[in-house]
This record gives C-alpha cells, structure tokens and sequence, in this order.
C-alpha cells in the first residue's frame, strides 16, 4: 500500500514495479502496489480512532 502523500503520485504505480525488484531478495516476490484506500488522509485517519478507542 502506497499511503500518504506519495499516494498523490501517479507515476509511482507505474515505476515502482520496474525498480522494486532490483532491491529484493531472490526468493522475495514482488507485492501487489496500490494505493492506499483512504489516499493521504489515512494517517490522519488512524490517530483519530486511535484517540477514540484510547477513551
């Protein structure tokens, strides 16, 4: 999952699977790269449950 404002970057769809695999383990297999569901509020998102559930 690409979140936060990377998730912006189109471009990052397209070029990561053509670079990642050059920096993984042979017997590592390249995971699925998609972007995140809530995009770059997803950070934002979660401290705000966490602060709900901590109450």
């Amino acid at each position: 999952m690409v979140g936060g404002g990377l998730s912006n970057f189109e471009k990052i769809y397209q070029e990561l699977p053509k670079r990642l695999p050059a920096h993984l383990l042979r017997v590592a297999r390249l995971p699925r790269i998609e972007k995140a569901r809530y995009g770059d509020s997803g950070g934002v998102r979660g401290a705000a449950f966490l602060h709900l559930a901590e109450k």
